[in-house]
């Protein structure tokens, strides 16, 4: 007769349960702290059952040499999944590598690793491990020997794909945003938990002649300080970084610069002074994040000419002193976020995201969110872009990619081409969808990207909370961009919608690639009706991650649309306002029917259909230039189209107690899209577009430019007098020197590397520099 305890009953429970599961271990990418040379991590998932702890057959994960120290290997998965059980063998060679003295799993929770399991350490076999579910989407498995290495055969995980698929439709009952598990959010205190005030200063620049230090920063200058830089204006220049930057990090909780981080002072170097940093002359202007290289490392820094640093002196009298002081706080934001490992392939996070640090920093310690940077505006006049878009809608239809892909063109002058539009064209100065992004998971979810979204942000967002997951937030980011529903932020879209509606929108300048027809700014896609099913104007069908809005005219208390996808991974959702400005939503669907009750009347008996793609892999041409086709048939509720030049969003401030101010709203605090646009030089601009036409008398094109492509310098040169052009690194070094006569000049192609370098023009009527970015 079997006897079984009831340990024993619940491990072979664990173990069926386990087996009627899928190994889900070979759908995962995988990872490790360290794997010797002559070893491979892909044994990890390859399905095979060995002999012994001894089978090298098909591989072996070790290693040697780490006695007596904790490594992992890691799983990785794109979506996510209920995970119950886990087997592992282990790998023993009865030599340098021995089964483990410890081992457990751990499961990244959205913020941290949290300990799941401890895993049993038996040879020649498979040790299985049984939890309660728990969904995931990445896996980590910890492991040590005191006295030797350690290795894995093979290591399984078994679950369920976890998908909550939109409905295909029917359902009327009202819908509400259910909350993100996993979520993501970060704090750099959890990794720096004791931070202290640095009391070093890094002399990582020999041609230093004073410094001057407060706090968590400093000062530095070399022997061409011009006169009227004094402790005047240094003092209260570091006043007013250690005040910024400790709210950045004691509040929000970012992190500091990777000086203060390594116990030296956050540093702003004063450009044309004789540093190593530079060889500009002290009359010259400007002003960026940029690094000095030292003992192996890149240590980022504020490099700033005379003018913003003497703006801080009570005696400066240029009406730019707010512009120049704020300016230096967000390049100093760019040396925060210069060696963070966060969105190297999406150029435009690199600005909108700052964008989004200092306007969201500003707004909570005002409590004043009236106003957003006019360039969000892009994102909600133009909901069809995608949201990783670098200038936005191009004038062939399609749109930049995510680190400017698509947007230099040159013609046969060899002079850069406008592909993009006025006004969108600065899209990647919107901080909307981040402003979104804190509404709903945070504000921690963006340093998050920053430090966890290796390569692009939304591919990045779904590591951590999933690809179901992803989806979803996608479409309530549009749906709710539809109803102006930005909790505190409301007043400032609408804002920003009535400041665009209607405007004519073409090419930004001459010469243009294709000169378009200009576009009527709308957010609501025009439709023709046909025996009522709605046809979208091609024109404007969203891209990928990208939206139409479509409002229509509704009677009783019903309205049911049936949606007809074309292209794939879409949704459609019905969404209105009532009379007091509450956003009521319905199911979202992935095709058929839509129905919602009205169980409050719609505010001007509107409703507004949004369609929108769920897209959020980038994977080249085919993505930037993809658009989603639909239809959708009017089926009950619906008395047709309603005018798309109607701004029905001004429904979001009926309420009673907003009604009176709705519109007579006054701008106030700063406009941060701004800082992002040019290098701060004392001309304050007072609309964007490309860094390139800062200085009409300077220009640099194409900029960010692909190290395939040639760079061009024009500039002004009217007496065609001897003009000196030289290019050199972020730390002085010289890279190319060109003198001329004429009013132009051509970097070759593969002439600069990627990277961050300063071009300076100088001539008698010209004395300039322009920060140049290489792809």
């Amino acid at each position: 007769m079997l006897k079984f305890t009831r340990a024993s009953l619940l491990l072979l429970f664990g173990s069926i349960v386990a087996h009627a599961q899928t190994n889900i271990a070979p759908q995962a990418s995988s990872s490790t702290s360290y794997v010797s040379s002559w070893e491979t991590i892909t044994a990890l998932n390859d399905n095979y059952t060995p002999a012994n702890s001894n089978d090298k057959t098909h591989g072996a994960y070790g290693n040697w040499d780490n006695p007596n120290s904790i490594q992992w290997v890691q799983y990785d998965w794109s979506q996510t999944y209920a995970v119950t059980s886990a087997q592992v063998y282990w790998f023993d060679d009865a030599g340098g590598v021995l089964t483990p003295t410890t081992a457990y799993l751990e499961y990244w929770n959205g913020s941290a690793w949290t300990q799941l399991a401890n895993v049993p350490l038996q040879k020649n076999a498979f040790n299985t491990v049984s939890f309660a579910s728990v969904n995931v989407t990445r896996l980590r498995l910890s492991m040590r020997n005191t006295s030797q290495s350690t290795g894995i055969l093979e290591w399984q995980v078994y679950g369920t794909a976890v998908t909550t698929p939109p409905p295909t439709g029917g359902d009327s009952s009202n819908y509400t945003w259910p909350k993100y598990s996993p979520t993501i959010s970060y704090d750099f205190r959890t990794e720096y938990p004791n931070l202290a005030e640095p009391q070093q200063v890094l002399n990582d620049c020999p041609q230093v002649a004073g410094t001057q230090s407060s706090g968590w920063w400093t000062f530095r200058w070399g022997p061409k300080k011009r006169s009227n830089i004094t402790s005047a204006a240094i003092t209260p220049m570091l006043a007013r970084l250690n005040s910024e930057f400790k709210y950045f990090r004691d509040t929000m909780g970012w992190p500091a610069d990777l000086r203060a981080r390594s116990g030296y002072k956050s540093a702003v170097y004063l450009y044309g002074s004789g540093l190593c940093t530079d060889q500009a002359d002290s009359t010259e202007l400007g002003g960026w994040q940029s690094a000095i290289s030292y003992n192996g490392k890149s240590w980022p820094m504020i490099l700033a000419s005379y003018y913003p640093v003497y703006a801080f002196d009570p005696k400066f009298t240029g009406s730019d002193g707010e512009y120049q002081r704020s300016a230096m706080v967000h390049e100093g934001i760019h040396a925060t976020l210069a060696d963070l490992p966060g969105v190297k392939n999406s150029a435009w996070f690199h600005e909108g995201g700052n964008v989004w640090f200092q306007q969201t920093a500003d707004a909570r310690r005002s409590n004043n969110y009236s106003s957003m940077g006019f360039l969000n505006g892009t994102d909600f006049i133009a909901p069809f872009m995608p949201i990783e878009c670098y200038s936005g809608w191009l004038q062939d239809g399609s749109f930049g990619g995510p680190s400017a892909e698509g947007v230099n063109m040159f013609n046969s002058a060899g002079q850069q081409l406008c592909t993009w539009r006025r006004f969108l064209g600065g899209h990647q100065y919107s901080s909307s969808f981040p402003t979104f992004l804190g509404n709903t998971l945070g504000d921690n979810a963006v340093p998050w990207i920053w430090r966890y979204a290796s390569s692009r942000v939304l591919e990045g967002i779904a590591s951590g909370i999933g690809a179901a997951q992803m989806r979803r937030l996608i479409t309530e980011y549009r749906a709710k961009q539809a109803m102006a529903d930005f909790g505190k932020w409301k007043r400032a879209v609408v804002q920003l919608l009535n400041d665009n509606f209607g405007s004519a929108i073409g090419a930004e300048w001459q010469p243009s690639w294709l000169n378009p027809a200009p576009w009527t700014a709308t957010p609501y896609a025009k439709t023709t009706n046909t025996n009522g099913v709605l046809r979208p104007d091609t024109t404007t069908l969203p891209g990928w991650s990208g939206a139409n809005q479509i409002p229509l005219t509704v009677t009783g208390n019903t309205v049911t649309v049936n949606f007809q996808p074309i292209g794939a991974n879409m949704t459609c959702q019905l969404a209105y306002w009532t009379a007091n400005g509450t956003p009521v939503y319905s199911q979202y669907v992935s095709s058929g029917n839509v129905t919602l009750k009205l169980a409050a009347a719609p505010a001007n008996n509107v409703v507004i259909a949004i369609i929108t793609n769920t897209d959020y892999i980038y994977s080249g041409e085919a993505t930037r230039k993809a658009k989603y086709d639909y239809r959708l048939q009017l089926v009950t509720g619906v008395t047709g189209a309603a005018s798309v030049n109607t701004k029905w969003y001004t429904a979001a401030l009926l309420s009673s107690a907003r009604t009176s101010e709705a519109f007579a709203e006054t701008k106030s605090g700063i406009d941060w899209s701004l800082y992002c646009n040019q290098p701060f030089n004392g001309q304050a601009r007072p609309e964007e577009y490309k860094l390139v036409y800062a200085h009409p008398e300077f220009q640099v094109f194409p900029n960010p430019a692909p190290a395939s492509n040639g760079v061009q310098i024009r500039f002004s040169n009217a007496k065609m007098e001897r003009s000196i052009i030289t290019v050199y690194s972020l730390t002085g070094e010289l890279l190319l020197q060109k003198v001329t006569t004429g009013n132009n000049y051509t970097v070759e192609p593969k002439a600069l590397k990627p990277g961050v370098y300063l071009v300076k023009i100088a001539n008698t009527a010209l004395n300039s520099t322009q920060k140049l970015v290489v792809l």
